[in-house]
């Protein structure tokens, strides 16, 4: 009986430190980012970067979910419209980017997800520091200094919240990788999944292929290292892991389909690999704390997007590697992610050989830009690996110190120790990491949270044009100088703004719509431009606003009209005059109402919106055949006056939601299989207890 007391204080004692290291990293990360971050001021989000541009994603969340109550399948601010449920750099599925949007509004729920995210990068680190054998001061160093490093600090700086919200999820596919291909129980390989989905929700772009890539090696070392009778299991995993991630993220992957074929890529190859460095120039990226670092173009750097700092200690650790391998406990891990690592810097390094040659041999490699974004990654193994060496170092400098110790003479000329060897090489590896954490913190925080104010010119200059004229139509913002600071400001009001063009890929209708042959094409009714800036033909000033001047385009066609078929003849542009307008509405980002009145069956309705597979019409809630015009949307109106609902609900979007609620069925299924046992053991003890009372 006092064995088992034991052991659960033992466990207890434990449970307490673990605690106590959980609570530093969200200490640390709320004196590293919170006076930024959670200010709750819907008018302040930092401008160093896109973060303007790229909280369209939780805009459209206050604006779909907390508005209207729909999920945002369309983004019907971004020129004519964009499939948003289909986008690349979506991130609606990603519960770290969705929930603090739905609770405290687009730009406050923005940078709450942020604080999260960074939380998540020290808990994820502290993870796979656990399941590979880092323990103590080691573990936690590699946590803290992950959650604070250079490159999670750069994304936030350049506004690239996809990549944060989804970066911070690779220790946690790492470390749950690893544990699945060694354990034989099924909820490891949902846990897993789970961590790998949360990383293709985010909408990384490229992580899909960082993941499969860095999952491939350490599957190969998993099986190499270990036993016989448990590398018959590995691959299997694998392959279950692979299948439920594909469930799990349906939702999103299916619509991704219809945006491959429908749309075109912007952004060509890049032949060049424009920021891919050889390794030991990459590595020095880690070292370098130079301001000026930041935007150098030198040794191969890409400028602007070179800021991976995680402080000496995670290079200097490395002259401890090769001893560290005489640990034969912790062979597999060290392997492991000194492997990992040396495979990402090997990737990062695709401009020279050996990877230059897989490159030249499968063109495709070549659309991946941006190789240097591999650093941020690979700075998560590389920590382990340092990690690991200061540790097993300190095991055998401790281990040989154990016999010294520091005395002193007493007053009777005897030695008493007072110190110990261990004490003080403990103190001095603690300071070490202290001072090494410490310097990350100080030089990152400098880089990642600058000056933080929303343009509020923007917010006057688009409340006066919608106080103006609260009907729909589409803005202009810059002309060919777009302003990318007035994105809140535009989402907020609900404001289309037609040249926003900062996307990744482009519906390959919009190059049709505006061909030789088109008919008509979808024009700016206003523009702002700056008082240099000349306006278009036939514009008109209708205000200046703070230097901005608002012009209106009398020729522009109405958002929603009905025009004659006659009207309407390829190659030749249709008369303005001719469209007679009708009233329209936004009722949510998927839903377009037209009230409109027709007395001839030759007229068309046409919606200045762009046609994509998934619209659908409904006229007085009926459903009804949707004729689409040179591209927009577009039905035969009925005689009289009715009401035209355009829809956006793509088929592949409900599959894709039902294989993933299936799959989500499917997994809470095998991780509570494993606790039935436990609660079948609960309920016998429950009825001989009962029995027993009644006896």
């Amino acid at each position: 009986m006092a064995n088992i007391i034991q052991k659960l204080y033992n466990s207890g004692l434990k449970w307490r430190f673990i605690l106590l290291e959980w609570v530093i990293i969200l200490l640390v990360a709320y004196g590293y980012s919170a006076k930024t971050l959670l200010d709750f001021n819907p008018r302040q989000l930092q401008q160093t970067g896109e973060q303007n541009n790229n909280a369209i994603g939780p805009l459209l969340v206050e604006i779909g979910v907390t508005r209207y109550g729909q999920i945002p399948l369309w983004n019907p601010f971004m020129q004519t419209g964009y499939p948003y449920i289909g986008d690349l750099l979506g991130h609606f599925w990603s519960p770290l980017a969705t929930i603090p949007a739905m609770i405290w509004g687009g730009i406050n729920g923005m940078k709450v997800a942020v604080f999260i995210a960074f939380i998540l990068a020290g808990l994820g680190q502290w993870y796979l520091g656990q399941v590979l054998g880092l323990r103590g001061i080691f573990r936690l160093w590699s946590s803290l200094t992950f959650m604070l490093s250079g490159g999670l600090a750069l994304l936030w700086r350049l506004g690239w919240f996809e990549l944060l919200v989804g970066a911070v999820w690779f220790p946690w596919a790492f470390a749950s990788f690893w544990s699945a291909l060694h354990l034989k129980n099924r909820s490891s390989l949902v846990y897993c999944a789970i961590s790998v989905v949360m990383i293709l929700f985010a909408g990384g772009g490229y992580y899909p292929f960082y993941l499969l890539g860095s999952s491939s090696i350490l599957l190969l070392v998993a099986y190499l290292t270990s036993k016989r009778d448990m590398r018959k299991h590995m691959l299997p995993r694998a392959i279950v892991i692979a299948l439920l991630v594909v469930g799990l993220a349906a939702v999103m992957l299916l619509p991704i389909y219809n945006n491959y074929r429908l749309t075109v890529r912007l952004a060509g190859p890049d032949a060049a690999q424009t920021g891919s460095q050889p390794i030991l120039y990459a590595l020095m990226n880690y070292l370098i704390a130079v301001p000026e670092w930041l935007n150098a173009n030198i040794l191969g750097t890409a400028n602007g997007w070179n800021w991976f700092y995680l402080g000496p200690l995670s290079i200097v650790a490395l002259i401890f590697l090769v001893p560290a391998f005489r640990h034969r406990r912790y062979r597999p891990a060290l392997l492991a992610m000194v492997s990992l690592t040396t495979f990402l810097l090997l990737w990062m390094a695709n401009r020279y050989p050996p990877v230059k040659y897989i490159y030249n041999w499968i063109d495709f490699l070549y659309n991946l830009r941006f190789p240097q974004r591999l650093l941020i990654i690979a700075s998560s193994s590389l920590l382990v690996v340092c990690g690991l060496s200061i540790q097993l170092i300190y095991y055998d400098i401790r281990k040989r110190s154990k016999q010294y110790s520091i005395s002193l003479k007493s007053q009777n000329n005897e030695f008493s120790p007072i110190l110990s060897m261990n004490g003080i090489v403990t103190f001095a590896f603690f300071l070490s990491l202290l001072f090494s954490v410490n310097d990350t913190y100080r030089v990152n925080k400098g880089v990642a949270f600058g000056a933080h104010s929303l343009d509020l010119v923007s917010f006057e200059a688009l409340s006066w044009l919608k106080k103006y004229d609260p009907s729909l139509y589409y803005t202009d913002l810059g002309g060919g100088l777009y302003f990318w600071s007035w994105d809140p400001a535009a989402y907020e009001l609900e404001m289309p703004i037609i040249n926003d063009n900062d996307q990744v890929e482009r519906l390959a209708s919009t190059y049709q719509q505006s061909s030789d042959d088109s008919p008509f094409i979808a024009t700016p009714k206003y523009q702002f431009l700056q008082s240099d800036q000349p306006p278009g033909p036939g514009a008109q000033l209708v205000n200046d606003i703070e230097g901005y001047q608002l012009w209106y385009y009398p020729d522009a066609l109405p958002f929603a009209f009905i025009v004659s078929n006659d009207a309407i003849i390829a190659g030749v542009k249709m008369d303005h005059s001719k469209a007679i307008p009708e009233q329209v509405s936004y009722d949510g980002p998927n839903r377009v109402n037209v009230v409109a009145e027709s007395d001839s069956k030759s007229d068309q309705l046409v919606v200045l919106v762009s046609n994509f597979p998934g619209w659908k019409l409904l006229i007085d809630g009926k459903p009804a055949i949707l004729t689409p015009v040179n591209y927009y949307l577009g039905a035969k109106p009925l005689p009289g006056k009715h009401t035209y609902t355009f829809i956006f609900d793509s088929p592949l979007y409900h599959l894709g939601l039902l294989i993933t609620l299936y799959s989500i069925y499917i997994a809470s299924l095998v991780v509570l299989s494993e606790f039935l046992p436990l609660r079948m053991a609960l309920l016998t003890l429950f009825k001989k207890r009962n029995s027993t009372n009644q006896n």
